[in-house]
């Protein structure tokens, strides 16, 4: 599995494990003893750090796995158990499906807000010549996003949507049945106008950010970048809010819908995979989790 482009640098902890979390990746040991290694080293894609700020970032990054192992593992594990049991509700049940969703949510807030003042400092850290690099290469993946998911004709783009949802969720359950890809295709038409303000909204944080770190006063810009980190829903037009309320409640009526379709194999794999993922969480052990700090620096081998 190769996790998403890194999107920005402050929410490469949250969502590069979440990323793991959610398309099922095997070998959850390994991947999840190399995340700190595969942040800095996605970093580098974008911008170079020198040896004092490497050595700095892999001390943070190291701390900040061990609080994730430590108090978040259990919580993930938790709720996977929780998810697994929905699994037998037929017809599932709106209410508690919005329960798991806020709780993911919860826990993508609780990783922005340990990994907040860590991001803040790493980029007032930068010199003129790294944040000139840093915000060419989030421009570049910006304009590559945009050539990707908006240039594309409408129905082409709806369709590749479908195409990806249906091929992370075969992960999970095995082939799709024709009404479950025609569901799926109806969600992407539905969610259709979110692209652009996706985008738009991504472009707001990358200026958020080269406006805190134009601030004269070094101390008034990292409490300005940890206010930002911590809450990115900070640069959000009403609109976009609007957008994303609509795509969440598409995609808690569609997991509904797909699981109100879902064969008995379907359910069947489902709920093992689940399991087994809670299980493996369960297995992890904190102190394993430091091993990247004292691997080599080469480029981590995630599994598939």
């Amino acid at each position: 599995m190769r996790p998403s482009s890194f999107r920005i640098v402050f929410r490469g902890l949250a969502l590069g494990f979440l990323a793991l979390l959610l398309t099922g990746c095997s070998a959850t040991r390994l991947a999840y003893s190399q995340l700190d290694r595969w942040i800095a080293w996605r970093l580098g894609d974008i911008v170079t750090l020198n040896a004092e700020q490497s050595a700095w970032l892999d001390a943070r990054l190291e701390a900040h796995l061990a609080w994730h192992c430590r108090t978040q593992l259990p919580a993930y594990a938790h709720w996977l158990r929780a998810l697994r049991a929905e699994v037998d509700h037929v017809p599932p049940n709106h209410a508690r499906l919005e329960v798991h969703a806020r709780q993911l949510e919860r826990f993508i807030e609780a990783v922005l807000e340990q990994i907040g003042p860590t991001a803040a400092e790493l980029l007032a850290r930068l010199d003129e010549r790294q944040r000139a690099e840093l915000f060419t290469g989030l421009d570049r993946q910006l304009a590559e996003a945009r050539t990707e998911y908006l240039d594309p004709p409408l129905e082409r783009r709806q369709r590749a949507r479908a195409e990806r949802l249906a091929s992370r969720l075969e992960r999970w359950v095995g082939a799709m049945t024709p009404a479950q890809t025609a569901r799926i295709h109806q969600w992407s038409v539905a969610v259709s106008g979110q692209t652009a303000g996706w985008l738009e909204n991504r472009q707001r944080l990358h200026t958020a950010v080269r406006d805190a770190l134009a601030e004269p006063d070094p101390g008034g810009a990292r409490l300005r970048l940890v206010r930002l980190f911590q809450a990115p829903a900070s640069v959000r037009t009403a609109d976009y809010d609007r957008q994303l309320a609509h795509g969440r409640a598409e995609a808690i009526a569609l997991s509904a819908d797909l699981l109100k379709l879902a064969t008995d194999s379907q359910r069947v794999q489902l709920k093992r995979r689940l399991g087994e993922l809670a299980a493996d969480f369960d297995g992890l052990r904190c102190a394993d989790a430091a091993v990247a700090a004292t691997a080599a620096s080469q480029p981590p081998s995630w599994p598939d």
